[in-house]
């Protein structure tokens, strides 16, 4: 596992490749959100566009994601992101 030199200390420490993809992608949906509330054709159009440069799915998640959250409330604000559990309610992210 790779490493990296924290600032603050000097110590190394793991990097966490999946972890960042998934924050990377929390604030992509987050960014679509706020476009979504400003102008609903600047959103769709940046999915329409990146579903067709992406492969594996991954435009189609990212709609998927963004429908969701929406669904359930979340309009893009920093840190918000959003979850059903099995009682039904949502969660907001606190990282």
């Amino acid at each position: 596992m790779q490493t990296r030199l924290t600032r603050r200390t000097g110590e190394a420490v793991p990097i966490d490749y999946e972890k960042m993809e998934e924050d990377r992608h929390r604030n992509e949906v987050r960014q679509v959100l706020k476009w979504r509330v400003e102008d609903k054709n600047k959103a769709h159009a940046y999915l329409n566009a990146v579903e067709q440069k992406r492969k594996h799915g991954m435009g189609a998640k990212l709609r998927k994601d963004v429908v969701e959250q929406w669904t359930l409330g979340n309009r893009g604000e920093p840190g918000d992101w959003r979850s059903t559990e099995s009682t039904g309610t949502d969660k907001s992210e606190t990282s």
